[in-house]
């Protein structure tokens, strides 16, 4: 019996009528001084780290890209990728905050993200089983499409790129405090400043921890922190160095869910529905240590040297279910496996600018180097038992496998990069740019592709930038999953391609965004033999669409916005042997997608805002034949805040629910959220 939610709407009066009482205490005028900030969508979203492409105006960017920044991360207390970028109507969420999913958190314009997808700084990172934490990061990017040139090897649904929080220049201090239910209690600390002669040292440290009970039975216990440092050697030489560090450990999560021979659906579930299978956990480990040099040479020229080594842990106990009948009977299969990654990337670049005669050109050249290495353990796949969805069962799995790991892949990477964006003058540029990776997995495969990106872009403002790109990705084979004959096996790497023409616009209150893309992608294709299925590369699979979304600032206290995507996915070029298949909408992608969102700063109370969010996601298809479609649904978000002073010092409460109408679903992610509700009150010095 899942407790009353009662108690938490208790909370939630409770803490709402302590904050109207201590409104009550401020003095009036001092609107000014308890105001909660608002979201400056224009203001945030100003700059972002394209790669290859170095540090750059988001709107000089010929390639459609979502930044996310520390305000609306703490306005929505969001707490995974899903949640970050849920005003995005391309992505769609692939894991829960509190479940450890498989290779990736979020899903782009249809397509899955992966474990290569991931960066922190700029570093590659895993997100395997587990995401990187939020509470640490100043900002997240989503480079949408192929970023071969931009980051070398990449999936091409995107690059999500962590920006971590940086030293601040005058002193700050803030404590957190959270709640979430069903039982998830958080802190965390943030501090910052500088000190020394003439302040040469900044630090920022940040430390978090979150622990309870998940809404659907499982346990939680994550530690987080982080340390950013710099040094002003000189006027021009600044030293910088950046240590993140997580563990997270889930206890008897909800199984991970999958559908078998199955032409309609089984009633869903609740969101906090407690089918864990106890003695089961998914635990991770992940760290990142960077240092770099950046010269700023003179006004137009700077150059940077930059290493980091990132690592990642894990050790697994999770079951899969497989569901095989309407009445919502399934295969409980465990999988047992563990291992370990490293990665370690060297890289030098100079950026800078001169003119040719009447052409300004803006360039960007650089060297990198990277390792990878994994270690991976025996696995263990078992079917132990069978279960229904709506009915608790008495199932229990310990742990039995090996704890030995054994290498596995080592891979090498060297890559030479260099673009120059050329202005023509009367607001038109071009760009071009290219990329050499010399790609080696020893004992595998070797290959030294040159992935290029060209472009156009038009600015008849200073406010708007009109673009048309080409950009190639050169992808690694994945692994083939167990489910198949050729587990295990590791598939050819392919080149991605995409075209894309857009429009972008940075006005003092509103802004725009919208791209029409082609992007043709090597397709893994179900081959059905006499002894089972095989996983084999196959034709393509083509994804067209459209995206659109703006933001307008109606008055101070006043945002709206909204967006839609549009998205024709299908598989093309099949052999004969697949061809029933050409065609096919490909599976998880939906066709349509929208949110509406609001964000107001209510008259009558100083301090106090609202927000609110409607998010669309459109049916998908499960599978590559298009015999089980997973029908769309709408769910809704909203949120208060209130900044209020004590002793002087600013104090911010927060209260937001997800999925409102507790609505039931099934999704990419399997069994949907529950209703949600979280609580927080953070207190600035």
């Amino acid at each position: 019996m899942l407790p009353s939610r009662s108690p938490r709407l208790a909370l939630l009066a409770v803490a709402l009528s302590a904050a109207c009482a201590a409104h009550a205490e401020v003095p009036a005028g001092s609107r000014s001084a308890t105001d909660l900030d608002a979201v400056k969508v224009t203001a945030e979203r100003t700059h972002t780290d394209a790669g290859a492409l170095g540090d750059r105006a988001l709107r000089d960017t010929p390639f459609a890209i979502t930044a996310v920044g520390r305000e609306q991360i703490e306005q929505r207390q969001a707490v995974s990728l899903g949640e970050a970028f849920l005003l995005d109507p391309s992505v769609s969420t692939q894991v829960s905050a509190y479940a450890s999913g498989w290779s990736s958190p979020i899903r782009n314009r249809g397509l899955e993200l992966n474990y290569d997808s991931y960066r922190v700084n700029g570093l590659q990172v895993s997100s395997w089983g587990t995401e990187w934490p939020l509470e640490v990061m100043e900002q997240v990017d989503l480079l949408k499409g192929p970023g071969g040139f931009l980051y070398g090897f990449g999936t091409p649904g995107g690059i999500v790129n962590y920006i971590t929080k940086k030293p601040t220049d005058t002193p700050t201090f803030s404590a957190q405090l959270g709640w979430r239910e069903q039982g998830i209690v958080s802190g965390g600390i943030d501090v910052g400043g500088r000190f020394g002669n003439e302040q040469m040292f900044g630090y920022r440290f940040n430390a978090f921890q979150e622990k309870g009970e998940t809404f659907n039975g499982g346990h939680v216990d994550r530690k987080v922190g982080a340390l950013s440092l710099d040094a002003r050697l000189s006027d021009a030489l600044t030293w910088t160095f950046d240590g993140v560090f997580q563990s997270r450990d889930l206890r008897e999560e909800s199984p991970q869910y999958y559908f078998r021979g199955l032409t309609s659906l089984p009633r869903p579930i609740s969101g906090d529905t407690d089918n864990s299978v106890p003695g089961t956990y998914y635990d991770t480990r992940s760290s990142l240590l960077s240092t770099g040099l950046n010269w700023q040479i003179n006004s137009d020229w700077k150059a940077s040297l930059s290493y980091g080594v990132t690592t990642s842990w894990n050790d697994v106990n999770k079951i899969f279910a497989y569901i095989d009948d309407l009445n919502g009977d399934y295969d409980v299969n465990v999988y047992e496996l563990g291992g370990k990654s490293e990665w370690k990337l060297a890289q030098a670049m100079l950026q800078g600018s001169f003119r040719t005669g009447p052409l300004q050109h803006q360039v960007v050249a650089g060297i990198s180097h990277q390792t990878g290495l994994g270690w991976d353990r025996p696995y263990e796949w078992n079917l132990i038992g069978r279960a229904n969805l709506y009915q608790r069962h008495a199932i229990r799995h310990d742990a039995v496998g090996s704890r030995v790991m054994t290498r596995g892949d080592e891979t090498v990477q060297q890559a030479v990069f260099a673009s120059d964006t050329v202005n023509l003058g009367s607001g038109w540029s071009v760009l071009a740019g290219w990329r050499y990776n010399d790609f080696e997995t020893k004992g595998r495969y070797h290959t030294y592709p040159v992935t290029p990106t060209y472009a156009v872009m038009f600015k008849p403002s200073e406010a708007v930038t009109l673009y048309a790109s080409y950009i190639e990705s050169l992808e690694a084979g994945s692994r083939v999953g167990n489910s198949y004959l050729n587990a295990g096996d590791v598939l050819d790497p392919t080149i991605s391609k995409q075209y894309e023409i857009g429009a972008k616009v940075e006005a003092a209150r509103w802004n725009a965004n919208v791209a029409a893309f082609r992007l043709e992608r090597g397709a893994n294709i179900d081959e059905l033999t006499p002894a089972g299925k095989r996983l084999v590369q196959d034709g393509i699979t083509l994804y067209e669409g459209i995206e659109a979304s703006a933001d307008l600032h109606l008055n101070d206290a006043l945002t709206v916005g909204g967006g839609v995507t549009w998205l024709d996915p299908t598989y093309d070029k099949l052999s004969p042997g697949s061809a029933a298949q050409e065609g096919n909408r490909t599976a998880g992608a939906a066709r349509w997608s929208g949110v509406l969102h609001a964000t107001y700063q209510l008259p009558w109370v100083d301090g106090l805002e609202t927000y609110a969010a409607v998010r669309y996601y459109g049916d998908v298809w499960y599978d590559a034949d298009n015999t089980l479609k997973l029908p769309d649904y709408t769910l809704v978000n909203a949120g208060v805040g209130y900044r209020l002073l004590a002793s002087g010092h600013p104090v911010t409460l927060r209260a937001s629910v997800e999925n409102l109408a507790n609505r039931r679903y099934w999704s990419n992610a399997g069994v949907g959220l529950p209703r949600t509700f979280a609580l927080s009150v953070r207190f600035d010095m």
